[in-house]
């Protein structure tokens, strides 16, 4: 592939030697095959990962830490060969890479954003469940730049440009959200602190409010997730936005883990607004079983699995169809249970209610 245009893969670490090793093991030989260039900033590491890092690209750079990652991001863009910049994390590593797509976003104008699909781990044990999500990652640094100390936003250098989006068919897997809550605690700490930070800045920001929210939320704080999602909704916000989406269920599901269910029905006031995301009225679904509502509740799950829009993994399948079935074995309806056991696969909570009912 020569004859590709070549691109710039940076990556910001600090005292991830292992967790970049794997990303690198992943992502060298994508990169050789397309001619591009791995850029590392290391913004004060302690152990090894500086010297592993050489083992992949000579593009090794040092930057202070400033407790801001937008900071830390345009500095890689600067030491970066190339204009087109596509940036991967530490703790992510690649499973699909799709050369076409990404060379058919660098014969765009310049202004063209590439996005990338992010499945992330997330939740602990037996609640613990994969969330996909579509990012921006692929730009070029004479017209974009990040902006934002923590869970940065790419924004034009010329308001007058048109933004133009285009998929790039690349898959990253993220596995820095799940493991213990012992684990997360020091991460959602930091992102605490930082976020707090920019909230002074801007105290009716409903992203920063909603990034808030999902941190304590991590950490199982609903009663302060719920207050920080609360001050978000308020806000003017554009409802097709995914992350908008999300705060919406992440406040409903904080209600019904408060042990608010009543109160949690009234988010039925924004079905004709969200009626085609598949997790919105999976949620709903789930508020209904919570208050009895079991038939309501069966024709919303099953709703839910004609929908494409969605976030979590087997909220438009799998984890529908055990719901269903749950709700059916309660109900004594062991055939129909079974029904919608099979139904969800591999799902190993599916499977272990099969190996139940057929003792």
């Amino acid at each position: 592939m020569a004859d590709n245009t070549p691109i710039s893969i940076c990556i910001i670490t600090k005292n991830e030697c292992d967790t970049l090793k794997e990303c690198l093991k992943h992502l060298k030989p994508y990169a050789d095959a397309g001619n591009h260039e791995i850029v590392i900033v290391d913004t004060g590491s302690t152990d090894n990962t500086v010297e592993m890092c050489k083992e992949f690209t000579d593009k090794v750079f040092f930057f202070e830490w400033i407790n801001d990652f937008s900071a830390a991001r345009n500095y890689a863009a600067e030491k970066a060969s190339h204009d087109w910049i596509l940036c991967i994390d530490s703790d992510e590593y690649v499973t699909e890479w799709d050369e076409k797509s990404i060379q058919s976003i660098l014969s765009n104008k310049p202004y063209c954003l590439g996005t990338i699909n992010i499945i992330n781990n997330c939740g602990f044990g037996k609640d613990a469940y994969q969330e996909k999500s579509i990012l921006y990652r692929l730009y070029n640094k004479m017209h974009y730049y990040f902006k934002n100390a923590i869970h940065e936003q790419l924004v034009t250098f010329h308001s007058s440009e048109k933004e133009l989006a285009q998929h790039s068919n690349i898959t990253i897997f993220h596995n820095s959200y799940s493991g213990t809550k012992e684990d997360l605690f020091p991460k959602t700490e930091r992102n605490i602190k930082l976020l707090k930070e920019e909230l002074l800045k801007n105290p009716r920001d409903a992203f920063t409010l909603y990034n808030l929210g999902q941190c304590y939320y991590m950490r199982e704080d609903y009663k302060t997730a719920l207050q920080y999602y609360s001050e978000g909704l308020e806000q003017d916000i554009n409802p097709a936005l995914p992350w908008a989406k999300n705060m919406v269920v992440s406040y409903g599901y904080c209600l019904l883990n408060l042990n608010r269910i009543e109160q949690a029905l009234e988010l039925e006031g924004l079905y004709d607004v969200f009626a085609d995301y598949a997790d919105y009225v999976f949620l709903i679904g789930y508020i209904y079983m919570k208050n009895g509502y079991f038939d309501d509740a069966i024709h919303q799950f099953e709703l839910a699995t004609t929908k494409s829009d969605y976030a979590v993994l087997g909220s438009n399948s799998f984890r529908a169809y055990y719901n269903i079935g749950v709700i059916y074995e309660c109900a004594g309806m062991i055939d129909r249970a079974k029904e919608y056991y099979k139904k969800c696969g591999s799902y190993e909570l599916a499977k272990s209610r099969l190996k139940k009912d057929n003792h």
